[in-house]
């Protein structure tokens, strides 16, 4: 018995005497890898702090990302600019230096005593900002004399340029200090003072633009003066995106609106859904609102009336007037409510209770088929359809075709537009829908609200035989599979053959556009502003009588070309131009001539 318990005490004294060994063991090993690490790995960073020194992590901030049109054109870029500083502990008289750079670069006198009073509370060696982005004249007189001036710092550093200035402003946006809210983002959390997207493509794509943050560990002494480079992780520029957009056709279509207040002009790809073009009139220049913003230049954007800011490609909306009776004669033949040779005589007029609903052309056009409806823009043909199609069938229709609809682009503003229905009116407004609301929408009034990007959109889908084109902002090199509306394909064509009269036949209301270089087809619409009675649209001096540019008719046009293989659509909206074949027609025919001569 007494042989057994010396033995258990024997075994559990071995189990004790192997833990400390394995604990003295590892115990040696750590104090000896950190003794390795310390004397032999990072022998000089540990020199240094025993100097009283110490290493100090500055952060490396990476370029931006650039952005470039389809054919690689720069749009927005990186400029090299220099600040000018002054490191009060490296003068022996902070006055006199100022003085010195105020003989080069005037320094007024409210700033130089701010930087004076600034210099008092500064920490050691630190900088302070006397001029910020000087130009390379300044810089040269600056640097001609800077051995002569004790405490002189120039930085170097890089700004956001916009090489089309204002012509791609509402697209691409602009960048500039992070709120406090987006402080938190996760891109930025380590880079405090780095610029980013506020507005645009700028804005939608500020991870893959920002790129990633290097670092430098470098010595410093105690009076915080840099002692040299210990080690360094250069950051990443970020990526650069590219647009679908064509830098000669923006500019070009930019130039066109440049003679109207307002409007915009959009131009797309009918076989892959890139958008060309998506000029927007009134615009600003992103160079002076950015780095340090031109407070006149800002302020003067912000109390125009016209709203420069407000890109109105996507944010703009419009009545589409008669460039929404496609939609409609599309929606009556498919229901079979009538078929190409249905007729309704046009009088003038329409009766619907005890309301008359007119038609723009006072005397009316006589007997109408769909064809000829569409060719001169007949409202009482359209009138009398809608009765039978009824606006539930007219509001899928439209969906379909990509009216009020927010499109998958990187545009996070777009406006989504009203196409009602029944149902909409009961939710929005808690009304039943009243059958003269149905009239009015038939020919694009009252309720029906779209974008120009959602008219050229569906200009494309008629053109290309309800192929479902979805616009496309960036240039990735995929190819998107798009289904049909294969049920439309007999309506659409017949559509199509009105749309080919509207431009190429004598009766067809924008044939005065008609042009002689490119075969393009299209629609007409005028969208009504100001409410006008029944006894003004019949008034001969009502007709005479200037109306205020703020009260006129938007102008309006949609189409295709070319006609016969449609490749580009297009839509234009001249804000208060008055009649779209007056106005809107010929600056499409521009723009077809243009990308014809230019091979876009």
């Amino acid at each position: 018995m007494f042989y057994s318990d010396d033995k258990k005490q024997f075994t559990v004294l071995n189990r004790r005497s192997f833990v400390l060994y394995v604990l003295k063991l590892s115990l040696f090993t750590i104090v000896g890898w950190r003794l390795y690490n310390i004397q032999i790995k990072s022998s000089e960073k540990y020199k240094t702090l025993s100097k009283n020194n110490q290493i100090d992590v500055e952060i490396l901030y990476p370029l931006r990302g650039k952005i470039l049109d389809t054919n690689d054109n720069i749009l927005a870029n990186n400029k090299k600019v220099f600040d000018i500083y002054v490191i009060p502990e490296n003068t022996s008289n902070i006055n006199k230096t100022l003085n010195q750079i105020s003989n080069i670069l005037k320094i007024d006198f409210p700033k130089k005593r701010k930087i004076i009073e600034l210099s008092k509370k500064v920490k050691k060696f630190e900088k302070i900002k006397i001029f910020e982005n000087i130009n390379w004249e300044d810089l040269e007189k600056i640097e001609s004399k800077k051995f002569d001036i004790e405490g002189i710092f120039i930085s170097q550093d890089y700004m956001r340029i916009y090489n089309s200035e204002n012509i791609f402003s509402h697209l691409l946006g602009y960048i500039n200090k992070p709120n406090e809210k987006e402080l938190s983002l996760p891109f930025i959390t380590n880079m405090p003072n780095l610029d980013i997207g506020k507005e645009g493509i700028e804005k939608s794509f500020n991870e893959i633009l920002v790129g990633k943050s290097g670092q430098r560990e470098i010595e410093v002494n105690s009076s915080g003066r840099i002692i040299r480079e210990i080690s360094r992780l250069d950051s990443q520029q970020g990526k650069n995106i590219k647009l679908t957009l064509d830098l000669r056709l923006q500019e070009y279509a930019l130039n066109l609106l440049n003679s109207h207040r307002a409007g915009s002009i959009v131009v797309m790809n009918v076989k892959n859904g890139h958008v060309l073009c998506m000029a927007s009139t009134p615009s600003y220049n992103p160079n002076k609102i950015i780095k340090k913003p031109n407070k006149d230049y800002w302020n003067s954007i912000l109390e125009n009336k016209l709203s420069p800011l407000t890109f109105r490609s996507i944010q703009g909306l419009y009545s589409p007037g008669s460039t929404f009776k496609m939609v409609v004669a599309i929606a009556a033949l498919y229901h079979g409510v009538i078929n190409e040779s249905t007729s309704h005589f046009c009088g003038g007029k329409v009766s619907l209770g005890d309301r008359l609903y007119h038609c723009w052309k006072t005397n009316g056009h006589g007997t109408m088929n769909v064809e000829k409806a569409i060719t001169e823009s007949c409202d009482v043909f359209f009138y009398e359809i809608s009765k039978q199609v009824g606006i539930d069938r007219i509001s899928k229709v439209a969906k379909e075709f990509g009216l009020g609809q927010v499109y998958n682009i990187p545009l996070s503003n777009q406006k989504k537009g009203i196409i009602p229905s029944k149902k909409w009116k009961k939710e929005n407004l808690d009304e039943s829908w009243y059958p003269g609301e149905t009239l009015i929408s038939a020919i694009g009034q009252g309720f029906v609200l779209t974008n120009p990007l959602q008219l050229a959109n569906m200009t494309s889908i008629i053109a290309s035989d309800g192929k479902v084109i979805a616009p496309k902002l960036i240039n990735d090199g995929k190819i998107d599979n798009f289904k049909r509306l294969e049920k439309y394909k007999s309506a659409i064509n017949i559509v199509k053959k009105s749309m080919f009269k509207v431009v190429n036949e004598n009766t067809g209301t924008a044939f005065k556009s008609k042009s002689e270089e490119v075969n393009f087809s299209g629609k007409t619409g005028t969208s009504q502003v100001t409410r006008i009675t029944v006894a003004e649209s019949e008034s001969e001096d009502f007709r005479k009588k200037e109306v205020e540019w703020n009260k006129r008719d938007h102008a309006l046009f949609v189409g295709y070309m070319p006609y016969d293989e449609p490749k580009y659509s297009i839509s234009v909206v001249i804000e208060h131009g008055g009649s779209g074949a007056s106005t809107a027609a010929p600056i499409a025919k521009q723009v077809f001539e243009f990308i014809n001569k230019n091979k876009i």
